[in-house]
C-alpha cells in the first residue's frame, strides 16, 4: 500500500511538471491543433497569429447566392458584416486554457483540435432587409392556370399549366448567408425555397381532356321562358384549372372556372339582360281650362280632369354573384345549363298610383310682357319641371328639380331683385315661375315647407302670396302630403305662364284671405294672408302668414 501511494505520488508529480512545462512552453503562443477561418494557429506567438489573421480575416470577400435559378451577390459592407481580428485572436489564445479544470489538461491539449468562430459583428436590420430583398425577387403566388381556346393545338384547347407556390425560408437563409459570409465561400450557396402546389404532367393533360369535352356542349343560360347560349370562347374564357377544395379530393389538379373571368363575362350578360323599370305616365292637360289668377281673396276646390294613365312595366337586375356561383358549379359538375336569378326592381310610378290621379288639385297664371329677356329665363324652368312626379310624402325642391341657372343651360342676364336693388343676374325672372308655382301648391292645400316672398312688392304678383327664388339659398319647397301622386303640369305663352297640379281629390278647400295693407314706418306696407283649409272631416285649419315689403328702388 505504501509503495502504490509513493507510485501514484511519483506520477501525480511527473504530470504537474510536465504540465507547467507546457505553460511555459505555450504561455505567449496559440496551443497546438487550434483553426479559425481555415487557418492553422497552433504554435503562433500573438503577434504573428495576428498578422495571419489579419491577412485571412480583415477583408470579408462577396457571397454569392442563388434561389429558384436567380443569381444574387451580396457585399458583407451591404448587411454590416465585419470581422473583430482582435477578439478572434483573443478566443484563439483562450482556447484550451479556459478555467480551472484546464491546470490538468496541458497534455491533451496539445494533442486535441479545435475549430474556431471568429468574432463577427453584423447589422441586423440590414441583414433583415437583404433577405427580405432576395425574397421578393424568390417569392411568388401560386397560379392556377388557365384553358383557352388555340386552333393551332391539339384539339383546339391550350393549357397553361399551374404554378406552385414559392416561398423564401427566410429564417434559414439569414443562417446560410451568415455561415457564407463566415466561411469565406467561394462558390454559390442555395439558399432553401419552399414550393407548394406544384402538378403532374398527367394531371394537366387530363384536365385539359376534361376542358375538350366540356366545349363540345354549349352551355344554355335559361332565364324564364327566353334560353342565351354561350359562345365556345366565352366558355373558354372562364375556364381554369383549379384545386379541389374538399378534403376528398385530396388537392386533386381539376377543371373549375377563375372568378374575375366569370365574374367579368357575367357583368358583359348583365348589360344585355337588365332591364330598366318604367314609370306609369300619367298625362293631363297642360293648361286647364280653368285660368285662376285672381289677387286678394279667392276660394278654391278641386275639379275632375282629363287625365290618362300609361300603365307602368316593373324591371329586372341580373343577381350576379349569384348567376357567377351557378355557372362556376355548372363547371364543376360539367353541367352545361346555368339558370339566371334576376332580382324585380319595381317603378317609381306604380300603375295603380298613377290611376290616382284623376283631378286638377291646384292650378295659378301670371303673366309678363312679351318678348324681353327674363321670358327666356322663365321658358327654360318651366321646361325643366313640366312632367315631374311628386310621390306621396316627398318634398319638392324647386331648385334640386330644376338645377343651378347658368349659361351653359341656356339662361341669359335679366334684372334680379338683389339686397333690395335691381341687378343683371344669369337666370333673373325665374321667380315668377316660383311665385305661379307657389300658388299652385297653395291653393292644392299641400304642406308648405319653406318660401321667401320678394324685399319689395312686385305688382303683377298676389301681395302676400308670391315667392322669390335664387340657388341655391331661396327655395320654394313643398311636401306631397296626399296618399296620390301629384303632377306638375308648367307651360308658357308669348305672355304668360301657368302651373298645375293634378292628383287625388282628398275633399281639401281652400280659401285665401287677404288682410289690408298696413303701412310700415320707412318700410312700404305689410299685409297678412290666411290659408283656410276645410278637410272633409269638417276640421278646418287657419294658417296666416305676414308679409312686410320694403319700398321698391326708384326708377333708373
Amino acid at each position: 500500500m505504501v509503495r502504490a501511494a509513493a507510485g501514484v505520488g511519483v506520477v501525480v508529480a511527473m504530470w504537474l511538471v510536465v504540465t507547467i512545462g507546457v505553460r511555459v512552453a505555450y504561455a505567449n503562443r496559440v496551443l497546438p491543433g487550434t483553426t479559425m477561418a481555415g487557418q492553422d494557429l497552433g504554435g503562433l506567438s500573438g503577434e504573428a497569429a495576428h498578422r495571419l489573421l489579419t491577412k485571412a480575416l480583415a477583408s470579408p470577400r462577396t457571397v454569392t447566392l442563388t434561389a429558384a435559378g436567380e443569381r444574387f451577390v451580396v457585399d458583407p459592407e451591404a448587411v454590416g458584416y465585419s470581422v473583430d481580428v482582435t477578439a478572434s485572436l483573443e478566443r484563439a489564445r483562450d482556447a484550451g486554457r479556459e478555467g480551472i479544470a484546464a491546470i490538468g489538461s496541458a497534455i491533451p491539449s496539445l494533442i486535441s483540435a479545435r475549430q474556431l468562430e471568429p468574432v463577427v459583428r453584423i447589422d441586423r436590420a440590414r441583414l433583415a432587409a437583404q433577405i427580405a430583398s432576395i425574397a421578393q425577387a424568390v417569392d411568388r403566388r401560386a397560379a392556377a392556370g388557365a384553358v383557352r381556346v388555340d386552333p393551332r393545338a391539339p384539339e383546339g384547347i391550350h393549357v397553361t399549366a399551374p404554378r406552385a407556390q414559392r416561398t423564401l425560408q427566410r429564417g434559414p437563409a439569414r443562417a446560410a448567408l451568415l455561415r457564407a459570409l463566415k466561411d469565406r465561400a467561394t462558390g454559390p450557396v442555395a439558399l432553401p425555397v419552399r414550393k407548394q402546389g406544384g402538378a403532374t404532367a398527367a394531371a394537366v393533360q387530363e384536365v385539359a381532356r376534361r376542358a375538350r369535352v366540356y366545349l363540345r356542349t354549349p352551355v344554355q343560360l335559361v332565364a324564364g321562358e327566353r334560353t342565351l347560349t354561350l359562345r365556345t370562347r366565352q366558355t373558354a374564357s372562364i375556364l381554369a384549372l383549379r384545386r379541389g377544395a374538399k378534403a376528398a379530393d385530396d388537392g386533386a389538379l381539376t377543371l373549375g372556372v377563375d372568378p374575375a373571368a366569370a365574374a367579368r363575362l357575367v357583368a358583359d350578360l348583365a348589360r344585355n339582360v337588365d332591364r330598366e323599370p318604367s314609370d306609369a305616365r300619367i298625362r293631363a292637360p297642360a293648361r286647364p281650362r280653368i285660368a285662376l289668377e285672381k289677387h286678394g281673396d279667392v276660394d278654391w276646390r278641386p275639379r275632375r280632369a282629363d287625365v290618362s294613365v300609361t300603365p307602368a312595366a316593373a324591371g329586372r337586375r341580373l343577381r350576379q354573384a349569384k348567376v357567377t356561383a351557378a355557372l362556376t358549379d355548372a363547371v364543376r359538375r360539367a353541367s352545361h345549363r346555368v339558370q339566371l336569378a334576376f332580382e324585380r326592381r319595381r317603378p317609381r310610378v306604380s300603375t295603380a298610383a298613377a290611376r290616382g290621379v284623376r283631378s286638377l288639385i291646384g292650378t295659378f297664371t301670371t303673366r309678363y310682357a312679351c318678348c324681353q329677356p327674363r321670358v327666356t329665363n322663365i321658358r327654360l324652368i318651366t321646361k325643366a319641371i313640366d312632367g315631374t312626379v311628386v310621390m306621396p310624402g316627398e318634398p319638392f325642391s324647386l331648385n334640386q328639380s330644376s338645377g343651378e341657372r347658368t349659361r351653359a343651360g341656356g339662361y341669359v342676364k335679366a334684372p334680379f331683385i338683389a339686397d333690395g336693388e335691381l341687378a343683371e343676374s344669369i337666370g333673373g325672372g325665374v321667380s315668377q315661375v316660383s311665385t305661379t308655382l307657389y300658388n299652385a301648391a297653395y291653393f292644392a292645400g299641400l304642406q308648405i315647407d319653406a318660401h321667401r316672398p320678394h324685399s319689395f312688392y312686385i305688382d303683377r304678383y298676389p301681395p302676400g302670396r308670391e315667392a322669390t327664388l335664387n340657388f341655391p339659398d331661396i327655395d320654394l319647397r313643398w311636401t306631397n302630403d296626399t296618399p296620390a301622386p301629384v303632377l306638375i303640369r308648367a307651360a308658357t305663352d308669348e305672355t304668360s305662364v301657368v302651373v298645375s297640379l293634378y292628383g287625388a281629390d282628398t275633399g281639401r278647400r281652400v280659401r285665401a284671405q287677404s288682410g289690408p295693407r298696413t303701412p310700415v314706418t320707412d318700410r312700404d306696407f305689410a299685409i297678412t294672408v290666411t290659408r283656410v283649409l276645410r278637410f272633409r272631416d269638417g276640421k278646418v285649419d287657419r294658417q296666416p302668414y305676414t308679409t312686410t315689403y320694403d319700398r321698391p328702388p326708384p326708377p333708373d
